[in-house]
């Protein structure tokens, strides 16, 4: 490809995904859809042309890693802790781990049924889309109220973690190991790495110099995440736990031997690395949803089969959020039920099955569980602003 035609691409492709947020507040449509709809209309465009560029499979997941690095650190950074909070905070891990436990399960269930896969097989092969994803939650979530915003918040990002490391200890037990153990063992191991990593960085944050400080620090976060993933942990507790010090760093200043780690530039400082992150968030999702769509084939997504299993796995997952919200929040959160969308951590776990697992479903299936979700967060969305309309 032609150096300026990579760049107009690139250009366009940024300013179309801007567009696109715009669009996604005034229509509650997720712009995660259209970049995904782009894409694919793109893959047709450039087919009619004979001009279709293979893309490797690689860079989709190195981006999906990215881009779940950097939204859940997003996230993070948006979150106060309040130490009388404890209530909220147990609700929102709860929502999220009976969340992710039903639906893995259900789905676990019907894939042993269909595909006759041993019991351990069909949860990895459910527990990707058990799992909320923050990358359109969050987002989403600036449509709604303050409160209902940030259950949102806490409840995707702890959806991602638990996820991740329920999938990763299935992929352990899939191989021999025990799912138990993986999952006590490396959480408190993870833990304390992201104690060490998220202290680390507070220091760094508040007394760097020089004009270029946030790449180096954002290098070694995406650095210790890929090593803590090549030995199957839950990476993702440690950005949540460093982005949760950085914005929450009076909850330090009551611990005598760390005050000396304060640093008064960190609040200044901190603004600066979380418009950053912002940045960055918004370019690799982009391109991420982007390329996802344009390596679908067309074909595919008229394939029955793909269909009805994806309309199979989207009614298990809404039909299983209303009794998982019920028991953990009560019957207050009506708009976050329908906020229960899949995409990129479902995507970037699902390209990380094993062949013989992923190869089960038709190709075209997670790209319709994405695009379906989406569809019924947006209607649910509509449908309950529609009803407090009208009951004003």
């Amino acid at each position: 490809m032609a150096p300026n035609a990579l760049m107009i691409g690139t250009a366009a492709a940024v300013l179309l995904s801007y567009w696109f947020n715009h669009l996604s507040r005034s229509y509650r449509v997720p712009s995660v859809m259209l970049l995904l709809l782009a894409g694919v209309l793109v893959r047709v465009a450039t087919h009619a042309y004979h001009a279709t560029v293979a893309l490797p499979q690689a860079l989709i997941s190195t981006l999906g890693t990215a881009g779940l690095v950097l939204i859940v650190l997003e996230g993070a950074l948006d979150l106060r802790l309040d130490l009388g909070r404890r209530r909220f905070l147990l609700s929102t891990f709860g929502a999220a781990a009976l969340g992710v436990g039903l639906t893995t399960v259900a789905l676990g269930v019907m894939m042993s049924a269909v595909f006759g896969l041993p019991m351990p097989l069909a949860l990895l092969a459910g527990a990707p889309f058990g799992v909320i994803s923050s990358s359109v939650a969050i987002p989403t979530s600036e449509m709604l109220n303050r409160d209902e915003r940030e259950f949102v918040i806490y409840e995707s990002s702890w959806s991602d973690i638990l996820g991740v490391m329920l999938f990763n200890a299935l992929l352990v037990a899939s191989m021999g190991g025990t799912v138990a153990l993986h999952l006590i063992g490396g959480g408190f191991a993870v833990l304390a790495l992201g104690v060490a990593v998220a202290l680390g960085v507070y220091w760094l944050v508040g007394n760097l110099e020089g004009n270029v400080k946030f790449i180096p620090v954002l290098s070694a976060l995406i650095l210790v995440y890929a090593l803590a993933d090549a030995m199957h942990l839950s990476p993702l507790l440690i950005v949540l736990i460093l982005g949760l010090t950085l914005n929450n760093s009076q909850l330090l200043h009551g611990i005598r031997w760390l005050r000396w780690m304060h640093n008064d530039a960190l609040e200044s400082e901190l603004e600066r690395l979380k418009h950053l992150t912002a940045e960055l968030t918004f370019f690799v999702r982009t391109f991420f949803f982007l390329l996802l769509g344009y390596t679908t084939d067309i074909t595919t997504l008229v394939d029955p089969h793909a269909w009805l299993y994806a309309i199979v796995i989207v009614v298990l997952v809404f039909a299983l959020r209303w009794p998982a919200l019920r028991l953990t929040t009560g019957p207050g959160k009506r708009q976050a039920l329908w906020i229960a969308p899949r995409g990129l951590i479902t995507a970037t776990l699902f390209f990380s099955l094993p062949t013989r697992v992923s190869t089960l479903l038709p190709s075209a299936t997670l790209v319709l569980v994405v695009l379906i979700t989406g569809v019924v967060m947006s209607l649910g969305l509509k449908l309950e602003e529609r009803g407090a309309l009208g009951s004003t």
